[in-house]
Formats: structure tokens, sequence, C-alpha cells
């Protein structure tokens, strides 16, 4: 089932979605008229940007749902809950969003800290690809977007947690769409620079307030990844889109 073709019964999932880039993807994907599932560990920010959505359009599917992407349990919980209200024919759509950064030099990195950045930024892409992978492998169909950084490819100071995590993103991106290509399910990635994000606020606030205005907007950021989405059926399997400026 392509997303072009079926808009109004396919269904997405986007980690991490209850603000900035995730929430952004969302609401795009939602005015195209998709059935869209929301998932954070933060409840109260899920509850919100349902209704946000919902305020679109009474037309639209929404469903918001708490999760931790990196405890397997909740991750098999969305995909199941969105089976449920969707149909597991509709699931066509995963977009690996969900991220977390420690600005700090690895002696100075706790294993929780660490423990909490692999689990967020390449175990809960790993967890929901495998979740949905059974239902897109089954109607040959699906596309799945790793939302990766500037950071998965090259390596800066303070960030040795947090480039570990995305240069195996890559790495987990590249093999899987050499698994599931010939169930023509498109794999691909979008490296990101810096972007105007909470996340980024939390990581480093000084510098987040003398830069934010030459950050990418996480609304464009959004319609670069509905755009990949949209395409996948011309994009080479396993490949890659950048943008590192607004």
């Amino acid at each position: 089932m392509a997303p072009q073709e079926e808009k109004k019964k396919t269904t997405a999932i986007i980690t991490g979605s209850a603000r900035g880039i995730g929430k952004e993807t969302a609401l795009l994907l939602a005015k195209r008229g998709l059935n869209v599932v929301v998932c954070s560990r933060t409840k109260s920010e899920v509850n919100s940007t349902v209704d946000e959505i919902k305020n679109q359009s009474s037309q639209v599917n929404v469903l918001g749902v708490k999760c931790d992407v990196g405890i397997p349990s909740q991750v098999n919980s969305v995909a199941k809950a969105a089976i449920d209200k969707f149909g597991s024919e509709t699931l066509d759509i995963l977009v690996n969003n969900a991220g977390i950064a420690f600005n700090k030099k690895l002696i100075d990195t706790s294993e929780e800290e660490w423990d909490l950045t692999i689990n967020t930024n390449l175990k809960g892409a790993f967890l929901f690809a495998k979740a949905v992978l059974p239902y897109m492998t089954a109607k040959k169909s699906g596309v799945i977007i790793n939302v990766n950084s500037g950071a998965g490819k090259l390596s800066f100071s303070n960030l040795s947690s947090y480039c570990a995590s995305k240069f195996g993103l890559l790495g987990l991106a590249e093999s899987l769409a050499l698994e599931v290509d010939a169930y023509n399910i498109k794999v691909m990635t979008i490296f990101l620079g810096q972007v105007a994000t909470k996340m980024w606020k939390e990581f480093d606030y000084r510098y987040y307030e003398q830069n934010r205005n030459y950050m990418l907007k996480p609304h464009d950021v959004a319609g670069k990844i509905v755009e990949m989405i949209f395409e996948a059926k011309n994009s080479k399997n396993g490949g890659s889109v950048e943008m590192y400026y607004s």
C-alpha cells in the first residue's frame, strides 16, 4: 500500500512526537489524511499534541500513547494499540524520531546516562522496527525513516554517548534496508544539523539562546521528512538526506 494512493488508509507511528520535530511531523501527516499515532514518555504532552491534531480537522484519526521507546513491552503496546484501532493492513509508516543527548565528556558520563542515550536513540529504533516489520513484510509495503544527526557521521567532543548512538543508528538503517528490500519496504535516514527544539535548549541553554534564530526549524524538518515518505518509492533503499541549514 503506497501512502500516495491510500492516504486515508495509511497509519504512521512517530516516536518522540509530543513535541519538536516529531510533533510537527505528526501534524503534517494528519493534514495529509493519514492515521497518526503519537507516542512519547510524557503523557500530558501526548494529550496536548493529540488535542492539537484533532483541532486541525474533525475528520482526522489520531491515537496517543505514553511510551518509553527503550522498553520492549511499551513499544509492543503502541504497535498493538495502533493495529487494534486502525487495522494491521494500514500500518505503513514508522518515523524513529525519539532522541536525547547529554553534553558531557565520556569520563563524566554515568552508566545511567549512557544507557538512557543508547536505549532512546538506538534501541528504540530497533524495537519499533521489530514491532512493525511483521505487518509491513506481510503486505510487502512500508516506509521507515530514521531521524539522525551530523553526529551520526562526524564525532564531537562531549558527545561520546550521543555519537555512539547515532553512528549505530546509521548502521542499523543501512543493514535493515538490505534485509527488507525484497519486501518493498524502504528504510531511509535524514541527517540534521542543529534544530531549535526543547532538547537543544536543555542540552545547552546559553548556546541555544544565542543561536536559535540560525537553527533549523522543526516545521521545516518535518516537511522534509514528509516529503521523503511520499517520495519513498522513487528513492534508493538505505539512502539518506542531509539538512544542516535553513
